[in-house]
This record gives C-alpha cells, structure tokens and sequence, in this order.
C-alpha cells in the first residue's frame, strides 16, 4: 500500500484529538483523550505537558488498534495547539514549569512593564495586536521576574504543538503562525523584531528556530515510535496553532473567507492579503505565504457551556450516560425548549475575563433579565446566544478595520450542534455553512502535511482535494428584529459594568 495517509494531532484546551486521514480527507480513525487544567490561583491556568503527551499516545494507540492499514502507511503527522500557550524546557526538552496556558490572566503587572518598556503603539506597529496577558511575551516575562531560577536553566521556550514536535523527532521549533502571537515578530517580514526583542529584554536564543507551517522539520524518533504506536521515520511538519488549523479545515484560503470556530472559545478568523497591524483584534499567521489571519476572540464561550454542564447539568449527565450519549447533545436538547432571545435574557460569556474586543482581564459573566420565570432551558440557550452575540461583536470589529467577512464557515466542537449554528446565523443575520468533514483541527493539520509530504502540489489544492462544505443554515429574518435588539443590550451591559468590575476584582475575598 502507498503511503497516503495523514495523522492530525490537536492539543485542545481540555483534551488532545488524534484523526487519521487518507489523501481525500475521509476519517479512517479518530480518538479523543481529556486532559485536566489547573487553577492554583484567580486567573491563573496551567497543565502539565506530559499530559499531552500521554494523550497523545493515549489517542494513537486506539486508533490504530482499529484501523485496517498500519502506522507504516502514514505520509506525514501535523501537530495544532491551543495558542498561545508556552513551556520552559531544559535541553532534552523536560519542562521546567508548568505549561501557562493562553487564558491564564496573571501577568497584567507584566503587561504594564512591557507598555512603559517596548512603547504598546511599537508593538501594534510591527508585531500587530496589544500588550495583554493573552500573549506569549507577558508569559515570559512573569517567568524571567518571579521565577529567574526556572529561566536560568531554560534551553527554549515552546509552544503546546512545538513541545509535542520535540517529543516525536528531538527537534526544537516555532511555526511561523505562532509569530505574532509571541509580541516579538515582524509581521510584515514574517521573522523576529531584533528592536522589540531587544526593547522587551528577552534573549532571542530562547526562541527555537522559526519554520513554515508547512515544512518537514524532523522524523519520529525511535523512542517516541515505541511509546506513541507510530512507524519511525514518519515525517513530522512544523505545525500550527489550532485558529490556523481551523482555518485551513474551513477552505479560508482566499482574503475575505471566514471562519468561526466554538470549542472552550469562539474565535473568529478572516483571510486577508495584509497583516493585522492594529489593537483591537488579534493577529495571526497563515501557512499560505503572502496570507495572513486576522482574529477575534472570546475566552470562554464554550467554556461557559461546560460550566453548565458540570455545574447545573446532572440530569443530562446522567441520563447522556445511560443513553451512551455526549451530555452538550442533551444540554442543547433543553436549550431549544426556550425561545430564540431565551424570553429576554441575556449571558456575557467573560467567564475567565475576556479577550478581543473588550481586553479585561476583570470581566466576568453575567446573566442579566433573571425572574421567577427564568427557565433552566432559558439559562442554557441565554449561554448560546452570548457566544453569538460576542462572535456578531467581533465581525463588526473587524469589518470597522477593514476586514469584511463573506460567508462564515464554523468548524470545532460547537459546529456538532444544529441549534447553535443557527443561533449564530440568526443573530448575525448571515449564513453559516459547514465543512462536509467538520472534525476540527486535526483536518487542517492534515491538509497542511499533505502539501508538506508532497501529496499535493500546494496547501490550497489539499484544501480543495481533502473537504467540500455540506449543511449551510439560513438566517431567519423575521428574527433580525428581537435579535438587533438584545444584541443592542448585550453592547449596552460592558461598558455600564466595566468599573464595577473593577471593583469586584479589587474587593477583599479569603
């Protein structure tokens, strides 16, 4: 048999995923592993690498006990990761501290420094983007301040993808679509800023080399063959962030095409020919030279989604057990027993404070319009409608800077669910049209290592040749009107809220 098939490996937010492919994108396995997070602190979040890693292996093992062909046939692996997330890592590549994870909100002081230090208006100029906890450089910087001892013993800083790269083939790397995610990077140029490195204080050695998503950086290991169930000597390319991947899966190949993409965030992403260089959005690499992403993005759309279900959703659990079911399909089951505008209440989905557009780390969630009449279905569908109100708000962003969006494709963990897609066409008044395969990230790594191994001529012919789109759902129009308008109360609630926010965070609490 030739070697066509393709392995594409997510590091998500709270699980890794593991496809295997052939060469037109059919699934011929898949599996999922959950990982846990850990919050030693308010607003802190980490994980602990090795984590992934067992899942990764946890995840290869399975699928290749079930599949007919053998590891041996596989072409090429790509790797995606939550973003930006970053491990301190020794020489053999052994974390030295725990993952900081993309949503972890604990270096605002560090944030302050590198305004008053790198200049924030040198920072959008050249990187793109703002000065937040979100990005890779205030992580470093907390870890260079108040842990100078881990940092001392630092051989690279990677990120989630370029740990588990190491892990298959020994090779330390950085994508190129992690660039602007570091604060550092020349966006224009598509390399590191020797002036904002220099004006941040960082060592540019503890940066790994820089590669194109798309490049075979190294082969796995006879070691990692042994513990993760792959053939050694399978090529591993360089890899991307999950939003790219995402993009890739969606076909947002041509400027103007737009995807949205639900798992623990809703983020936004919008193919341009010019990069990002202003401060309400994020910036972001594409594996296609001359492209670019530009990307709005939530902190814990469906994250809140999850928080319902552990905290209020036992019934669904339980009866999604008995059933052999997944819980969300019963919790969104409940939701559309509430009418769309969920009778008046709306949800601010800031449940780990919040990114783009708003920037606060203080934001948190509010269900506002409660009664004695407020339903549980009421609740669950009020969480829906504040993901989409949010993703309308960060459409409207990007429009507003020049970065209109066509059609939106929806990819991840929330494109499974009928009733949100259509929540998302409604309050945007716009169709939302999926991916005939929408199994996530793994699909854009696949599609990226199919060009890198040479199984198609470009990265744009393995989009075509590997998914098409399938269901697209319509906006209804006669709900523009109530939607217009709890969308109206929705942008009317931060800005009356954001100093009370303040003062939540700076209330004494045990």
């Amino acid at each position: 048999m030739p070697k066509d098939l393709l392995i594409g490996i997510d590091i998500g937010t709270t699980s890794v995923k593991a496809v295997l492919f052939d060469g037109q994108g059919a699934v011929l396995g898949e599996s999922a592993h959950e990982h846990p997070t850990a919050y030693p602190h308010p607003n802190w979040a980490e994980q602990d690498p090795e984590d992934w890693w067992r899942g990764v292996c946890h995840t290869l093992h399975r699928i290749f006990a079930g599949s007919p062909r053998p590891a041996t046939d596989v072409a090429a692996i790509g790797v995606s990761c939550q973003a930006p997330t970053i491990v301190a890592v020794d020489r053999a590549g052994t974390p030295l501290y725990p993952a900081i994870l993309w949503l972890d909100r604990r270096t605002d002081p560090q944030c302050a420094w590198l305004r008053q230090r790198a200049g924030s208006e040198n920072v959008t100029r050249i990187n793109g983007g703002r000065i937040d906890a979100y990005y890779s450089a205030p992580k470093l910087l907390w870890l260079q301040q108040e842990r100078p001892d881990i940092l001392r013993r630092t051989h690279a800083v990677l990120h989630a993808n370029g740990y588990i790269v190491h892990r298959l083939t020994g090779v330390f790397s950085l994508d190129l679509s992690h660039g602007p995610l570091t604060l550092c990077f020349d966006s224009r140029a598509g390399r590191w800023s020797h002036q904002l490195l220099q004006d941040m204080g960082f060592d540019p050695g503890l940066f790994p080399p820089l590669f194109p998503c798309s490049d075979i950086v190294g082969e796995v290991t006879a070691q990692a063959a042994a513990e993760c169930g792959l053939a050694p000597g399978t090529p591993v390319i360089a890899g991307m962030n999950d939003g790219t991947a995402a993009a890739i899966e969606a076909g947002a190949i041509e400027p103007g095409d737009a995807v949205e993409m639900t798992g623990q965030s809703t983020v936004l992403l919008i193919c341009s020919d010019q990069p990002y260089l202003a401060d309400q959005l994020i910036p972001l690499g594409h594996p296609i030279p001359g492209r670019h992403l530009v990307v709005g993005a939530l902190s814990a759309s469906g994250g809140a989604l999850r928080w319902v279900r552990d905290q209020l959703g036992e019934p669904e659990r339980s009866e999604a057990l008995r059933r052999g079911l997944d819980p969300f399909e019963l919790l969104t089951e409940t939701a559309a027993a509430s009418p769309p505008g969920a009778n008046r209440l709306v949800f601010l989905p800031y449940m780990f404070g919040e990114r783009s557009p708003i920037w606060d780390s203080n934001a948190r969630g509010v269900f506002f319009g409660l009664s004695l009449a407020t339903t549980k279905a009421d609740l669950v569908r009020a969480v829906l409608e504040g993901a989409a109100y949010g993703l309308r708000h960060n459409v409207e962003t990007a429009a507003a800077a020049g970065f209109a969006a066509g059609i939106l494709s929806s990819v991840g963990g929330g494109a499974r669910s009928p009733l949100w897609n259509q929540i998302k066409a409604d309050v945007l008044q716009r169709p939302i049209r999926l991916p005939h395969t929408a199994i996530g990230a793994p699909l854009g790594d696949a599609i990226v290592a199919a060009a890198g191994a040479g199984l198609y001529s470009s990265i744009a012919g393995a989009a075509h040749g590997m998914n098409s789109f399938g269901a697209t759902f319509e906006p209804r129009i006669e709900l523009a009107a109530r939607y217009d308008a709890l969308y109206g109360v929705y942008l009317g609630l931060y800005p009356a809220l954001a100093a009370s926010y303040r003062q939540l965070a700076e209330a004494p609490c045990d």
